[in-house]
């Protein structure tokens, strides 16, 4: 399908939210973005369904496309990377304890006892210094790996007081080991 062809069908869409051109969309976008989750290791159910999140996001957000900015492709596959970044995050477990990161991150060297007894101290007085929500929150973007945005979502506050807040308790830590 020629990129005029598709262009004109999504102005279609953005001015009179035509059904028939983003059905014509979706028939010529469904496959490849398929395609495309199941080239990253995304299993065909799951990539069916981030398929049907995407093209769901081309309807919704059809007034956001801008022709003059890239081809409604490349508009599209950003919106499918996104979605396949965010399913990754979502899926990801990640199960680990500080003892084990410490033991990974220092195996095979020699151990100087007057160093690691420093950090260990370093550690206890970061941990004595911060409040529980403060431990919760670090632990949450840093050793869970959650985005700011799912903190907020799972502690019920807002997007910004979880980014300052983060940014406080870094720079209080930072002081710390100077």
């Amino acid at each position: 399908m020629e990129k005029a062809h598709l262009t004109n069908l999504m102005k279609k869409i953005q001015k009179d939210r035509d059904e028939l051109a983003f059905s014509e969309i979706f028939d010529f976008f469904a496959p490849k973005v398929n395609a495309y989750f199941i080239q990253n290791n995304i299993k065909f159910e799951s990539s069916e369904e981030l398929t049907q999140e995407v093209l769901s996001t081309v309807w919704v957000k059809s007034n956001l496309y801008e022709p003059e900015k890239s081809a409604l492709s490349t508009w599209i596959f950003t919106i499918a990377r996104n979605k396949k970044i965010d399913f990754y995050r979502k899926n990801s477990k990640i199960d680990f304890r500080e003892e084990d990161i410490r033991d990974f991150l220092y195996q095979d060297k020699e151990v100087d006892p007057v160093e690691e007894s420093e950090t260990n101290k370093q550690i206890e007085q970061i941990n004595n210094q911060l409040n529980e929500q403060q431990k919760i929150m670090i632990k949450m973007n840093f050793f869970e790996n959650k985005s700011h945005k799912k903190i907020a979502e799972e502690l019920e506050i807002p997007l910004g007081t979880v980014k300052s807040r983060i940014r406080h308790i870094l720079k209080n830590v930072q002081k710390m080991l100077v």
